[in-house]
């Protein structure tokens, strides 16, 4: 059986639109299934095929959904194979970085829905990011730390004492 590879953002368009018809839960809940599969595979480096059991209504509800399952299948999952499979399933084959990919490209996106995705999280297992201490200046010394007294604004009383001294005077020519 042949594998096909999501490309690059493979169902974001679909994603966009899945969200604008209130789909916004399952699909949340799609991205999560993708990301905890991702992590287990980079953990275990061993890949099952994982099925992805709609919990609730509203997910049973989106898997019945004839665009959620175009995005489904565009993320590269896999429907049931059988009649003794109920659930689609996540393929052994998809590697982290796929399942990551699709997980991004089902994220929610701003207006732009630029496929720089912010969102994705830094650093895989591959680069750790060297934890550097922080040089010993950086947020350690006590003076910085004291609050600065600011002026309290006190409301002006100009305008009010201007305008009765304005009458008053008036009053003083009339009389």
């Amino acid at each position: 059986e042949e594998h096909w590879v999501p490309e690059e953002g493979a169902g974001q368009d679909l994603a966009q639109r899945l969200h604008q018809e209130g789909l916004a839960g399952p699909l949340r809940w799609l991205e999560n299934c993708l990301r905890r599969v991702a992590g287990d595979r980079e953990e275990d480096g061993v890949s099952h095929p994982v099925p992805l059991v709609p919990l609730t209504e509203e997910n049973e509800d989106a898997m019945e959904d004839r665009h959620f399952r175009t995005l489904l299948r565009h993320l590269g999952l896999r429907p049931p194979a059988s009649e003794q499979e109920s659930f689609w399933r996540i393929p052994a084959a998809l590697t982290p970085q796929q399942l990551r990919r699709a997980a991004a490209s089902i994220a929610r996106r701003g207006p732009s829905g630029s496929p720089q995705d912010p969102s994705e999280p830094p650093g895989c297992p591959q680069d750790p990011a060297p934890a550097e201490p922080l040089p010993a200046g950086l947020g350690s010394d006590s003076e910085s730390e004291e609050p600065i007294p600011v002026p309290v604004p006190v409301p002006s009383p100009v305008q009010p004492r201007t305008k009765r001294r304005r009458e008053l005077a008036s009053e003083d020519e009339d009389g």
